[in-house]
């Protein structure tokens, strides 16, 4: 079925101010995991001042929310976020590295969630619009979603109810180019704190049994299995507790942070066992203790071909956005920064519209898509050669291309979601295309 999409150009005229606006403050709050409460309490308000009402939350998520409109069939849910990085600050609009921070805080949105949000915002505001213009049918729920980075926040919401009885989910998300999202690792998040005994390290080192040496050990040890793990699994580790600053006292107490990635969800769990049995290993080495806690779980995304489809035709309908030759030589900027100052045309001009594209990143968008059809994509927010999770990803945050990127993911999705509410047989195949991946994933 067509709808006139050229009606979403002028529900961007109306919203954009309001918009950017709102995605420039997110950035300038850039509240970490958990901590996001000026950041969800905006977006609430900009949805129930738009006719939305709030749902009943969680006391145990309070940075977590639910916002719906409309009523009866389909429930669509629109999964935003607005969580940023620690330690990742960085002032908008500069390319030195080494510039002092202005920021007022020590994160900063590497990740774009700023723009997520946002843009789960537009495709709410426009389709409200649409729903009472054209009477559609169905509901609308924007579910604000706490601490995607390092937490799995969507994980914690599914366990407290938050997506009962929705029918399907979108999401998108910002990147250097546009293309379908429906890949992405398994993740496992694991803690290792190794417990020892602390001596003097020069006149009684007999006595000590080193916890950090027992973290040394499974660093190595976990090298070592990376000869014989899949070729697409990834491992990778942080010391949340070197054992102190002073080198002539054995450290009794020293931590890992582990994050061991997978294509699918029972691959990741398996590699997981092997990392804790060197983990145990190392301790027995080291005589010392270790406590092993699961900080938290990604499932992989599960693909839903029949959106997926959806969403592709609207990204063919939107992408590229056309850039100024202001905003080319802006990007040129941080492409000479990335190591690449000679590119023709640092910006994404051509969208990936393949059904499948591979990624290494993972996302807890995959755990809702393991309990009810979900579908993703990302849209150009950044120069052409920006790494996520990475200080040039917060100084574009604010540019005009990134809000272009925001703007476009808001008119994709609602023109997708729009046409799913005017063709029930859409919401069938997707019903079945969930069941038919589900039983794919679990005899492969």
């Amino acid at each position: 079925m067509d709808i006139n999409t050229s009606e979403l150009d002028c529900l961007v005229q109306k919203y954009e101010e309001l918009l950017t606006s709102t995605a420039d403050t997110l950035w300038d709050y850039a509240e970490t995991a958990y901590q996001e409460i000026k950041s969800c309490t905006l977006l609430k308000k900009h949805l129930c001042s738009h006719g939305f009402t709030l749902l009943p939350t969680s006391p145990q998520l309070p940075t977590a929310f639910a916002a719906k409109y409309g009523s009866g069939r389909p429930v669509i849910g629109l999964l935003g976020e607005y969580d940023a990085l620690p330690d990742m600050a960085h002032p908008a609009d500069c390319f030195l590295p080494t510039e002092p921070t202005s920021c007022l805080t020590s994160a900063g949105h590497g990740c774009g969630h700023h723009l997520l949000g946002t843009g789960l915002l537009a495709a709410a505001l426009f389709l409200k619009d649409l729903m009472d213009k054209y009477q559609l049918p169905g509901t609308i729920i924007y579910f604000g979603c706490p601490a995607e980075e390092n937490e799995a926040g969507k994980s914690q919401m599914l366990a407290q109810g938050f997506f009962r009885d929705v029918d399907a989910a979108f999401s998108w998300h910002p990147h250097a180019q546009s293309g379908i999202f429906n890949q992405s690792l398994a993740n496992q998040r694991v803690s290792y704190t190794f417990t020892g005994t602390s001596a003097h390290a020069s006149l009684a080192p007999h006595l000590g049994r080193s916890a950090l040496d027992a973290c040394e050990l499974m660093n190595i040890g976990v090298n070592y299995l990376r000869e014989h793990m899949p070729d697409n699994a990834r491992i990778h580790y942080a010391y949340l507790n070197a054992g102190g600053k002073l080198p002539n006292i054995v450290p009794a107490k020293a931590q890992l942070l582990y994050a061991i990635r997978s294509p699918q969800s029972r691959e990741a769990a398996e590699l997981r066992k092997r990392v804790d049995r060197i983990a145990a290993g190392a301790a027995l080495m080291t005589d010392t203790k270790v406590d092993i806690q699961t900080r938290c779980i990604y499932d992989s995304l599960l693909p839903n071909p029949s959106l997926d489809r959806l969403l592709l035709k609207y990204m063919k309908t939107f992408s590229p956005a056309i850039y100024t030759p202001e905003e080319v030589s802006y990007a040129a900027q941080a492409e000479k920064v990335l190591g690449n100052p000679a590119c023709d045309m640092p910006l994404c001009t051509l969208p990936d519209l393949s059904l499948t594209r591979k990624t290494g990143i993972s996302t807890d968008v995959g755990n809702i898509s393991q309990k009810l059809p979900c579908t993703a994509f990302m849209t150009a927010c950044y120069a052409k050669d920006t790494p996520l999770h990475h200080w040039t990803a917060v100084a574009q945050g604010k540019s005009s291309i990134a809000h272009k990127g925001m703007l476009t993911a808001g008119k994709i999705l609602a023109a997708s979601i729009w046409e799913l509410l005017l063709s029930p047989e859409i919401m069938e195949h997707a019903q079945k295309d969930f069941l038919t991946e589900k039983v794919k994933r679990d005899i492969a």
